[in-house]
């Protein structure tokens, strides 16, 4: 986390403040929790869904406490959607390091998530309004339902560019979205700021979900934290696969096929499809939804936080990891 941030301190110090947030949560409750939660930041990401909490109550006049806060339910989500992808796909690892599941079994590993879903909606009663509620448990079932349609594709190889757009509209961008949302609505913007910061979270998450889906062709593991071509092998077929099926001249089909029993085919269906023209078909259609988000940005008002937003959303894009 701190080295995506390090060329903003202030807001690393704030991303700092939500981790020591959760953590004292976690800290109040039962010691297998704690511990749990504790080893979930080993592998933490770079928060970015609270960064953008953050980020767009900067638009605003924003309680600094309390964003800090509704930030940290926000981040409990997202951890709680992170616990339960590995059980449902078995994941060894998370980011490099052992995935919760992995270290402490599915079934203390869903009642940890189910702690930080509760968390999360125990928070946003306290500290948010309304609107903000409504919202959350619209995107919990938009989540579920979206790793239904996921699970309902596995091992499908006509799998539409829509349909994946759809399936990541619901897993990723959705989440960002509402993080903007919370932010500007909690920090008391404008409604047709509302509009604007939220619109910006949904095109940032949606570049950010086809880069990372790119990340898993191109990179061998050592920066991503998992081994190139994991979805591939567990019959999850993103943008690169669905654009390499189009010109596909029989071969990928064939290995993706016998990938399902054989793992020197799904190796080969990696190899196809990172060496094919899915990945620049792919990277074209990140780099159109992050030049959506930085016209949106440019329509904010000129507060350093605007800067900052096209910093990063152009740090998203080019990222290896």
């Amino acid at each position: 986390m701190m080295r995506f941030w390090e060329g903003h301190p202030e807001l690393s110090g704030e991303l700092l403040q939500v981790r020591d947030t959760i953590l004292l949560r976690a800290a109040s409750d039962d010691p297998c929790v704690r511990q749990a939660v504790t080893q979930l930041f080993a592998s933490s990401g770079k928060m970015l869904r609270p960064a953008f909490v953050l980020l767009a109550s900067r638009f605003g006049m924003p309680d600094r406490d309390r964003m800090i806060r509704i930030a940290a339910a926000v981040e409990m989500l997202h951890m709680a959607t992170l616990v339960h992808d590995d059980i449902i796909d078995a994941a060894p690892v998370r980011r490099g390091v052992a995935s919760l599941q992995a270290l402490r079994g599915p079934r203390t590993a869903v009642l940890v998530g189910d702690w930080l879903f509760a968390s999360c909606f125990a928070l946003i009663a306290d500290l948010a309004g309304d609107q903000n509620g409504r919202a959350l448990s619209h995107l919990v079932a938009r989540i579920c339902g979206s790793e239904i349609s996921q699970s309902a594709d596995k091992y499908i190889l006509h799998t539409s560019v829509r349909r994946y757009l759809r399936r990541i509209a619901g897993k990723t961008a959705a989440l960002f979205a509402l993080a903007f949302h919370a932010g500007a609505v909690e920090s008391g913007c404008p409604g047709a700021l509302v509009s604007l910061l939220r619109r910006l979270g949904y095109s940032l998450g949606m570049g950010f979900q086809i880069i990372d889906d790119i990340l898993d062709f191109t990179c061998d593991g050592a920066e991503t934290g998992k081994p190139a071509g994991s979805d591939l092998s567990q019959g999850i077929f993103t943008l690169p696969v669905v654009l390499a099926l189009k010109s596909d001249d029989g071969q990928l089909a064939a290995a993706l096929s016998r990938g399902r029993t054989n793992r020197r085919a799904a190796l080969r269906a990696t190899r196809i499809v990172a060496a094919g023209s899915g990945i620049a078909g792919a990277r074209a259609a990140a780099e159109a939804y992050t030049d959506r988000a930085i016209r949106a940005i440019d329509q904010l008002p000129p507060l350093p936080a605007r800067q900052t937003l096209r910093e990063v959303s152009c740090q998203l894009l080019s990222r290896t990891y």
